[in-house]
């Protein structure tokens, strides 16, 4: 078969590796149309977002196999494809295509998979990855990314579903389960490669979004928990192997290599005054921080009504600064997450605390900040990181724009994301950014002990360097969370922190300053496509030069002796860039004058 001029100037652009299939990028192979598909596709989607990667959504197996890397998304089963279909995944692979698939479950496909046996499992709390240099394992070299957690088995009997695979002799085995039984495994078939994952994406990441994974998480804050992320490494390592040049969208602001966001949580009496000796100090050093105010008006058991008239005079001095301000709730309460939802309608005027809801909590604390900054207040945390079930959708009927009341390590993450508008699978997706907080200096081991003292600031400042050095392996992001209850050994903790990171290679910011970073890049969609003189460039199809947003980059393959791909705009104008080179792969900082 004669070669499209696309694949034609692809193949010129050096690598040798790529198969027959005439299109460039991701295939995503979408299988099956149950619930339970339809929430797998819904991951595998999520995931290349999430990671930058360009793909496109196909039920056709003539289309998909046009592509270099194909994900099939659904429990591949013997009924989901026409005998015609599975004899075109097979040549596919044989002619050197890569295939990945999870929940491989029909014996029609085990000789392409390489595996003899297939069996399902709700009691598989532990995947171990082993020793194999394999491409799809690049990003894997911590302890904490080769043993990941699915679940608790100390408080549950059972956890996610997962299939275990008996591999057939010559079948390279990525991971295992507790029991010995294959977890992931890779089949090397005729001049490509199939692989085999035995968990679905909706299991790995999907659920722990939704802070339902079955408490995996193997510490509560202050660790490393890429449980979640691993999955999606796993894509982006396999699609930087398979696909070339391969193009992603940046996950951190200015194409930097990681991120810190800094926030505070306004909620006791002296953080007021507080405040602005930590913002002092960070206006200092160039950077700035998020705010997140309790607006307790009022006395109870718990406390003072300590957001009072000469407290509220701080705030507006930080907001004069340039720093930001969000909600940090009106109570502040530990049973934040029982709360029922109450009327959308709830007013200033009308709310009683001592009968707390959800939209009281969230819009009576936005009224007293817009009336009192004259802001209008888009950032929301809970006290405690207390998460009710229908929070999200309480924020975006509330005109707010990004949360962060959740841990990384509770939703296995260290990555923004998009929530849901409730907890529960089904739900539609929110346009809320949900940032979780990585680092915390009020939240020890069990939720007992401080973390951060002044007898065990080294140790917290040694923990939380290790910490953002592992996300930066990945290009992903750390929350910073400190109370300024304290100007002493707090301050200079965080100090210290950020005079160690800061340089080029980490952009350090506001929460929300992340959280817009993270909408604007969603409007993103590179692909690569034949320009002038059937050149290949990357096209921003949905935008024109004039839109592009500020703060975002590419990511694209080094190819030795070729030039880094033009971006152009949907009209085909040139976006300006700035380049720097990293390694195997150039940075494009877009719109860059």
């Amino acid at each position: 078969m004669a070669l499209s001029p696309l694949l034609a100037a692809l193949v010129l652009l050096g690598s040798g590796q790529q198969p027959s299939p005439a299109v460039w990028g991701v295939a995503v192979l979408e299988a099956g149309t149950s619930r339970d598909a339809r929430q797998e596709q819904l991951a595998v989607r999520d995931c290349l977002e999430l990671m930058g990667i360009p793909f496109a959504a196909t039920r056709s197996v003539e289309q998909a196999v046009r592509r270099p890397l194909v994900v099939i998304s659904g429990i591949l089963t013997n009924s989901l494809f026409t005998a015609g279909e599975r004899e075109a995944l097979y040549a596919y692979v044989e002619r050197g295509g890569v295939v990945l698939a999870t929940q491989v479950q029909g014996g029609s496909f085990f000789t392409l998979f390489g595996i003899t046996g297939a069996t399902t499992s709700r009691t598989n709390f532990r995947v171990n990855f082993g020793s194999s240099t394999d491409p799809i394992l690049r990003y894997l070299n911590r302890p904490e990314e080769r043993t990941i957690s699915l679940g608790d088995p100390a408080l549950y009997r059972e956890t996610v579903w997962s299939t275990e695979y008996t591999a057939a002799p010559g079948t390279d085995v990525l991971a295992v389960y507790p029991n010995g039984t294959a977890a992931v495994t890779v089949n090397a078939y005729g001049r490509g490669s199939a692989y085999a994952l035995g968990l679905g994406f909706k299991e790995t990441t999907l659920i722990p979004q939704l802070a339902r994974s079955f408490e995996a998480a193997r510490h509560w804050i202050n660790w490393f928990e890429p449980s979640g992320d691993v999955f999606r490494l796993m894509l982006r390592a396999l699609y930087e192997n398979t696909v070339h040049p391969f193009v992603l969208v940046h996950t951190v602001p200015l194409g930097k290599r990681t991120g810190l966001c800094l926030s505070h949580d306004v909620d006791a009496a002296e953080s007021f005054r507080n405040a602005l000796v930590f913002a002092r100090m960070e206006r200092g050093l160039g950077v700035r921080s998020t705010f997140f105010v309790t607006t307790k008006y009022f006395t109870d058991s718990t406390d003072i009504g300590y957001y009072s008239p000469e407290r509220v005079s701080f705030i507006r001095a930080l907001r004069a600064q340039g720093f930001e301000v969000g909600s940090h709730s009106v109570s502040h309460s530990l049973a934040f997450e029982d709360f029922p939802p109450g009327s959308p309608q709830v007013d200033l005027s009308d709310y009683d605390p001592a009968r707390s809801t959800i939209y009281g909590e969230v819009r009576v604390s936005k009224q007293l900040l817009d009336r009192d900054l004259r802001q209008r207040t888009v950032g929301f945390r809970s006290g405690y990181l207390r998460f009710p079930d229908d929070l999200l959708e309480v924020l975006e009927q509330s005109d707010y724009l990004f949360d962060s009341s959740v841990s990384a390590q509770w939703v296995l993450t260290n990555f923004p994301f998009f929530g849901f508008r409730r907890r529960s699978l089904g739900s539609p997706r929110s346009r809320i950014v949900e940032v979780p907080v990585t680092l915390d200096d009020s939240r020890g081991e069990l939720r007992i002990r401080e973390f951060l003292t002044a007898a065990s600031e080294e140790e917290a400042l040694r923990t939380w360097l290790d910490v953002i050095r592992a996300n930066a392996e990945n290009n992903a992001i750390s929350c910073l969370l400190i109370h300024p209850t304290d100007t002493t050994f707090k301050l200079e903790t965080e100090r210290r922190l950020i005079q160690a990171v800061r340089g080029d290679s980490t952009w350090i910011g506001a929460v929300g300053e992340l959280a817009k970073f993270w909408r604007d890049r969603a409007r993103l969609h590179p692909v690569v496509r034949l320009g002038v003189n059937d050149q290949p460039v990357i096209v921003l199809a949905n935008l024109k030069r004039a839109s592009v947003p500020s703060a975002q980059s590419l990511v694209v393959e080094t190819l030795p002796g070729k030039a880094v791909l033009r971006v152009v705009d949907a009209a085909g104008g040139t976006v300006p860039v700035r380049q720097r080179a990293s390694g195997d792969r150039t940075v494009l900082l877009l719109g860059a004058h």
